[in-house]
């Protein structure tokens, strides 16, 4: 598994990494950041069943197209298809996302199962996971076409430069988040990859998803924590790092900005069992108003310190909840 996925990776930088980059308007630094990056992750040749996030359970299964006939996906291809062409100035502006995997053309939906962890072989799981992300980028790329196509020239322009933005930073976000070595990263990256997909097109047509029940950990291994992929691209894993003197626990925090960046507010993440809420003591240095900057990753702790007072302490229905608004993410 490991040497095929190093040969597709291969072909990816060779036959795509920065045309693919180039045509989404990513200056020559990023793109060869970026092709570096994708020689970090090399894996959709060891997908597996981590598909909702890696090692992790992130929604990314729940709204991803389907099939070949979900879809309006379908339209992002229309910079390469007669029918339904929009105005041609508008289609030869307009950059589709170019996968570095299925180069030389828009991405576009075809035929994919609903879980690739249990495809046959090591091809299959390839195959699976890339027509899935590919299938999530072409209705990625439908909704910002009919926005494009109705946006002033500022607003063209902002569209063509987020999604830059969110392009470059994709895979080095996946790479920062699984760097333990060998074919497990691989399998975690791409699971990533098509959450990090998902998220965005969830973002994109303002659905809000379904709280994520993720597993808590207290392992420090790379390939350990459970990730939180945010509408903005960024991740969050949580470590339960010791207990205290009062029979609570301290949790680290662990954040990689997205294209974004992620401003951290400790208030949003709390330990909550029922309608017994602890939102915890947070340890100094305070990381309250840290903007954690895209691609990098940042670390802080809180002392949930009143657990003890939990009266529905042992049913396991009690979690570290990250809530931006409404829970968003809940480990357990």
């Amino acid at each position: 598994m490991g040497q095929h996925g190093g040969s597709l990776l291969t072909g990816w930088a060779a036959r795509a990494g920065r045309a693919s980059l180039a045509r989404a308007g990513i200056g020559a630094a990023a793109i060869s950041a970026a092709v570096i990056s994708a020689v970090v992750i090399g894996a959709l040749a060891g997908c597996s069943s981590a598909g909702p996030a890696s090692g992790s359970s992130t929604p990314a299964a729940q709204t991803t197209p389907g099939s070949a006939s979900a879809s309006p996906a379908t339209a992002s291809s229309a910079t390469a298809s007669s029918a339904g062409t929009p105005s041609v100035a508008a289609a030869a502006a307009f950059a589709p996302i170019v996968e570095p995997f299925d180069p030389g053309h828009p991405a576009r939906t075809r035929p994919a199962p609903a879980s690739c962890g249990g495809q046959p072989t090591t091809l299959a799981i390839e195959r699976c996971y890339e027509a899935r992300i590919e299938n999530t980028d072409a209705a990625i790329d439908a909704v910002k076409l009919a926005r494009y196509q109705n946006g002033s020239q500022a607003r063209r322009a902002a569209i063509t430069a987020g999604d830059s933005a969110w392009l470059s930073a994709r895979q080095p976000v996946c790479a920062r988040a699984f760097h333990g070595g060998g074919t497990i990263d691989e399998i975690d990256v791409a699971g990533c990859l098509l959450a990090e997909s998902t998220a965005r097109l969830g973002a994109l047509k303002g659905i809000t998803l379904p709280e994520a029940v993720l597993k808590s950990t207290d392992s420090t291994d790379p390939s350990a924590p459970s990730w939180y992929t945010t509408p903005g691209g960024s991740r969050i894993a949580m470590i339960d790092t010791q207990g205290d003197t009062t029979g609570g626990v301290i949790i680290a925090w662990v954040v990689i900005g997205g294209a974004g960046g992620f401003p951290v507010n400790p208030g949003q993440f709390t330990y909550v069992d029922g309608s017994f809420t602890d939102p915890g003591k947070v340890q100094p240095p305070s990381p309250a108003g840290h903007r954690v900057s895209p691609g990098a990753e940042y670390q802080f702790s809180i002392d949930y310190s009143h657990l003890s007072a939990d009266p529905y302490s042992g049913k396991g229905t009690g979690g570290w909840v990250y809530a931006p608004g409404a829970p968003a993410a809940v480990w357990r």
